[in-house]
Order: structure tokens, then C-alpha cells, then sequence
């Protein structure tokens, strides 16, 4: 959303959780689940490489009932973490071929987690941890400890990693993190990497954990004003500049777009060829507070994906159900038969046709996978 939090006082006894995804390979990893914890395996042919994104049969840390990870230590650590356990992958294969743009894809990210969702906070991590690829982690904040349940995405480049967005609150997300960028430099024999912490926008549910970032050593937190993503990402013009931001032999683009939120951004992302979205389009109810900075939001990221690999859309919420149209009351505690994470460039041009077609009148309108809600 959304610009509101609210924390449920719950305790949370499992390890934060991780997949180990296939992506780029023949074949994907498998997942035993035993209890309420699962171990997987990756394919057998997984690499750490950006020019070579497989799949990578990695080890991330494990998170306490508490959300404070097993082994903690800043981005110029190189202390190894407990392996962690996840829930059951939902898919293995990787996808090839033509997107919906028209431009070739040479390997998308194609296997998914199943979802923390609320519906076992006993046993549930408060933070789960799927890794995409090598270089590519999401991480979800638990239902049990706020409703938001939003996304954190981490982009590894050879110099920087990219951190979009810090969470709801209530959670050892810092530490966590981390965790996830000590693994990253113990298996290439690093020492440090700088970290840059980003939010998609400034609503409350996306930044409570920006705090937990401030001091640590090799680490930038960007301000969540327009001047401040302005200055640090060089944008001179904005909303109409986009600008190019160089993690170290991974580009991404910096797109304003503002409409949910003046200081918006979307992240086009050269590496995983996926555009990450925030609360502009995702799988819920995309709430719009000005509609006309939104529709020209819209028909910009449609214009510049046009020419380019577009594997999936990723936003940072899901608030749909798996039955088209519906979605959770606002304030669910619990998303069974939630929708998956991921959309597509179709649903990007059917969002951009469907505010066009309104006449500058925004109204609501259910679309099978998100609901435009002014």
C-alpha cells in the first residue's frame, strides 16, 4: 500500500526460509519438505556467475523466532551462516524464448518458492529467503508480523549490491540481509562489497527498516524524498528522466513514475531482464493518489520495455487470490491460495490500455490479476 502499518504481535519458531532456484539450466531444484521446514537441492550444473546466471546451490542464514539471523555481521564480513531451511518449490523450469515485447530471452527465472502466507505462524519465519539466482535474492516479510507482507529484492552487481526496500517493521531485516551478502562474498573469497539501500517509494511499509542500514560500514541509505533520489541517482529532470545506475557489470535502469507516490521509482533490471514495479502494478489493489502522473507512469514503462527483454513484472505486495478478480480483504492476517508474485509484460499494457480508456476519470475496475482502486 499503501502508507499504513500495523504490527501483530505474534511469535515466530522457524528458520527464515530459502529456495535454491534453477535459472538459466535444463532442469530445475527439487524440495523435500519434512515438517514444517523443507530442504532443497539445485541442479547439478549451477554456477556463480553474472555472465552465467544458474542456478547456485547456496546457503543462506537462517532467521530466530525473533527475526535476528543466526549469524550476523555488516557487508565487510565474510562469516559463514547455518544453512536455512524453505518451503516447497512450485517450479523448476526455466523459460526461453520471445517475451511479450518481442525481444529474444535467453534464460528467465522460472522457479518460485510457495510463499510464506500467514496460515502457520507458529511455525512460520518471520523472513523468507528465495534465492532467484547467484546474484539475485527476494526476500518476504511475514503475514505473522504485519499484514503489508511486502517484498525486499537484493541485485548483486561486482561492485554494489542494490537493496530495494527494507520492510514493514517488526523484523531483523538488516541482519538478515547481511547474512545473505556474507554468503555472496565468502563464496567468491571477498572481503566487502558496498551496499546501496533504495526504497521503491516512501510509504511506511516499504521503509521501516531503512534504520537498521544507517551507520553500517560500506553501506548508503538513500533518502526517500524526490530530491533525494534525484541527487543520488543524477536525475536532473524529473519525473521524465530516466537514468542508468552501473552495480558493477549489471545495469538497471531508474525509472521515475510516480502516481501511487510522488517519489516513486521502477527498477528495469539488465540482469535478470525483469521490471520491478513496487505498488504500481503488482498482483492486489493498485491504489493511485494522482491519477494523471499515474496514466503518464504507465505509458512510460510500457514504452521502454517495448524494446527489451521482458522476463517477468515484479511488484511488492500480493492481495489477489488464485480465482481472477478476487482478492484478500484489506488487513487479511492470512493469504491462502494466494496469487503468485510474479506478472507479466501483458499485464503491464492491459493496466496501460485499461487508464487510458478511463478518460482521465479514474474508477475502479477488477482485472483478473490486480484491481485498479483510486
Amino acid at each position: 500500500m499503501h502508507g499504513t502499518v500495523c504490527t501483530l504481535g505474534l511469535s515466530l519458531t522457524a528458520a527464515a526460509a530459502l529456495v535454491l532456484a534453477g535459472c538459466g539450466d535444463d532442469g530445475g531444484g527439487t524440495s523435500k519438505t519434512t515438517g514444517t521446514t523443507s530442504t532443497s537441492t539445485a541442479p547439478s550444473n549451477a554456477a556463480d556467475s553474472l555472465d552465467a546466471p544458474e542456478g547456485g546451490n547456496d546457503d543462506l542464514p537462517n532467521t530466530d523466532a525473533d527475526g535476528t539471523a543466526a549469524s550476523s555481521g555488516g557487508p565487510g564480513s565474510t562469516a559463514g551462516s547455518t544453512a536455512a531451511t524453505d518451503t516447497a518449490d512450485t517450479g523448476s523450469d526455466t523459460d526461453t524464448g520471445d517475451d511479450t515485447t518481442g525481444g529474444k530471452v535467453e534464460a528467465c527465472a522460472d522457479t518460485w518458492p510457495e510463499w510464506i502466507n500467514g496460515t502457520a505462524c507458529g511455525d512460520e519465519p518471520a523472513l523468507q529467503v528465495h534465492q532467484v539466482s547467484p546474484d539475485t535474492v527476494i526476500v518476504r516479510q511475514s503475514l505473522c508480523t504485519n499484514f503489508e507482507a511486502p517484498f525486499i529484492y537484493m541485485l548483486f552487481g561486482t561492485d554494489r549490491v542494490l537493496i530495494e526496500d527494507t520492510g514493514a517493521g517488526g523484523v531483523q531485516i538488516a541482519e538478515t540481509v547481511n547474512g545473505v551478502i556474507d554468503q555472496w562474498l565468502a563464496r567468491r573469497g571477498r572481503k566487502s562489497i558496498d551496499v546501496v539501500v533504495v526504497n521503491s517509494h516512501a510509504h511506511g511499509d516499504h521503509v521501516q527498516g531503512n534504520a537498521q542500514f544507517q551507520g553500517l560500514p560500506s553501506t548508503e541509505v538513500v533518502g526517500t524524498g524526490v530530491n533525494a533520489v534525484s541527487d543520488f541517482f543524477g536525475i536532473d529532470t524529473w519525473p521524465t528522466q530516466t537514468v542508468q545506475y552501473d552495480l558493477g557489470g549489471r545495469i538497471v535502469d531508474i525509472i521515475p513514475i510516480p502516481g501511487h507516490q510522488s517519489s516513486h521509482i521502477a527498477i528495469y533490471d539488465h540482469g535478470e531482464n525483469w521490471l520491478l514495479t513496487g505498488d504500481t502494478l503488482y498482483p492486489g489493489r493498485l491504489y493511485i493518489d494522482d491519477f494523471a502522473q499515474y496514466v503518464e507512469s504507465i505509458n512510460k514503462l510500457v514504452d521502454h520495455v517495448e524494446p527489451l527483454p521482458l522476463c517477468q513484472v515484479m511488484g511488492t505486495h500480493i492481495e489477489m487470490t488464485n480465482t481472477p478478480g478476487d482478492d484478500f480483504p484489506f488487513g487479511a492476517p492470512t493469504h491462502p491460495d494466494e496469487h503468485p508474485l510474479q506478472l507479466t509484460g501483458a499485464h503491464l499494457t492491459e493496466l496501460r490500455d485499461a487508464v487510458n480508456a478511463m478518460g482521465g476519470n479514474a474508477v475502479y475496475e477488477e482485472h483478473d490479476d490486480f484491481i485498479i482502486f483510486p
